[in-house]
């Protein structure tokens, strides 16, 4: 995605260049000092703690799996396909940080089903001695790129169900569960809990040819946004838990935004996706899952809400904040300072493309081959 120039070849210093560079600085210091940890205690402690992730047998839902399992996690994976699950069961056993103490369990199930997500609860409840998981995190989904009235809406409804509706449904089980009431008499201290979404840039920055996906990132986004509100009741509560029927433990909820992960399903993506799509997108450098995995499992440790995996990815969350809670006051407002000022130039940048490239191709195939049937059958 192409920047706004910061910079421009002149002998006088303007007041604007040197407020540029101050924040620019300081947003440099404030990224080096996040990278090298220097703010704060672990906020994901998931020593002997059990981990739920969806969509867990591949991409970066596994590399989640792996490098949790590294850190002494006890991990449940949950998909579709036996096979990959039980693979991907035997690479935790070696990742392990603790091969005596650890556990590891996978479940198939259809989380496009919500009932199939309250057996997912249940079944590690039952599992983990009674307790209930300590960290869930939804990773399943797939994209579908297309240009929106190319795909069929059946397909875009699929696109609602297995990208917004597993992770709603998901989270949805999960939270009955950990916010069910319990009364003073059996409550006891718990260490907090997780709920980790996993969401895209394209949330924050639609892009021609997403338009089957995109919508349902964005739901996931707001859905996190309105979460992160009512749990604080719940929290509230927890407080009072000696005097007040309340929560087994106080909850975090946190959402993830990725850009191109490279996997088998970024591969099937690549194979339909438009031309026009990949144009724009051209500066988006896919990441290992294994990469994303770690930046992610990063700022979950520093306590983020909203997190991102690179530089670019900050800049499109700097630009479409809006009310969302902030990582950092200042940091975030800086960033988000200076991606407008990016985005300013992006956005009309973007637009003109898809114009030009409409001038130059035309039509998309799939539309000029619809109309082509439609020629023959009136024929």
């Amino acid at each position: 995605m192409p920047l706004l120039p910061l910079f421009t070849s002149s002998y006088h210093i303007s007041n604007p260049f040197i407020g540029i560079s101050v924040l620019i600085c300081t947003l440099i210091t404030y990224t080096l000092v996040k990278m090298f940890g220097f703010t704060r205690k672990n906020e994901f402690q998931v020593e002997g703690r059990t981990v739920i992730i969806t969509g867990g047998s591949d991409g970066m839902g596994r590399a989640v799996a792996g490098q949790l399992a590294g850190k002494g996690a006890h991990v449940v994976v949950v998909a579709r396909t036996a096979s990959k699950l039980q693979a991907t069961v035997e690479e935790l056993r070696a990742k392990a940080l603790n091969t005596l103490k650890q556990r590891f369990l996978y479940i198939c199930a259809d989380l496009t089903d919500a009932t199939e997500c309250d057996r997912v609860i249940a079944e590690v409840t039952a599992w983990n001695d009674g307790s209930a998981p300590d960290v869930v995190w939804c990773c399943a989904g797939f994209c579908h790129p297309g240009f929106f009235i190319d795909v069929p809406i059946e397909v875009q409804r699929q696109q609602m169900d297995t990208v917004y509706w597993t992770a709603a449904n998901m989270a949805h089980a999960t939270l009955r569960n950990w916010l069910s009431p319990i009364p003073p008499s059996g409550q006891m201290r718990n260490a907090r809990r997780h709920l980790i979404f996993t969401c895209s840039t394209l949330a924050f920055v639609p892009i021609a040819g997403y338009g089957p996906y995109s919508p349902a990132k964005a739901a996931i986004r707001s859905l996190s946004d309105t979460l992160s509100q009512e749990i604080e009741m719940y929290n509230g509560a927890y407080t009072q838990r000696h005097r007040n029927t309340a929560p087994a433990a106080d909850v975090k909820i946190h959402t993830v935004f990725p850009m191109g992960i490279l996997s088998p399903g970024f591969d099937n993506e690549q194979k339909i996706k438009p031309e026009l799509t990949k144009t724009l997108e051209e500066s988006d450098k896919p990441q290992t899952p294994e990469e994303v995995a770690q930046c992610a499992i990063n700022a979950l440790e520093r306590g983020e809400y909203l997190i991102t995996t690179m530089f670019v990815g900050n800049v499109m969350k700097g630009t479409a904040l809006g009310p969302s809670p902030r990582n950092s006051i200042l940091g975030d407002t800086l960033m988000s300072w200076l991606s407008n000022l990016v985005f300013l130039q992006v956005i009309p940048d973007l637009r003109s493309k898809a114009f030009n490239w409409g001038k130059t191709n035309g039509l998309p195939q799939q539309m000029c081959a619809d109309a082509d049937e439609t020629v023959d059958d009136d024929n």
